[in-house]
C-alpha cells in the first residue's frame, strides 16, 4: 500500500515538473511582417458549373 502511494507521488511530481519545465522553456516566436498591413485577396475565377 505504501508502494502505491509512493509511485503515485513520483508520477505526479514528474508530470507537474515536466509541465513547469515546458512552460518555462517555451519561447514564443515574434510575429514576422507588419501585422497592421492588410492585403486584398487575389481575384478568383468563377467556379466551373459544367457538371
Amino acid at each position: 500500500m505504501f508502494r502505491s502511494y509512493l509511485l503515485r507521488a513520483i508520477v505526479a511530481i514528474a508530470i507537474i515538473g515536466g509541465g513547469i519545465y515546458v512552460i518555462m522553456k517555451d519561447d514564443p516566436a515574434v510575429p514576422t511582417g507588419d501585422i497592421n498591413e492588410i492585403r486584398p485577396l487575389p481575384e478568383q475565377s468563377a467556379p466551373d458549373t459544367n457538371n
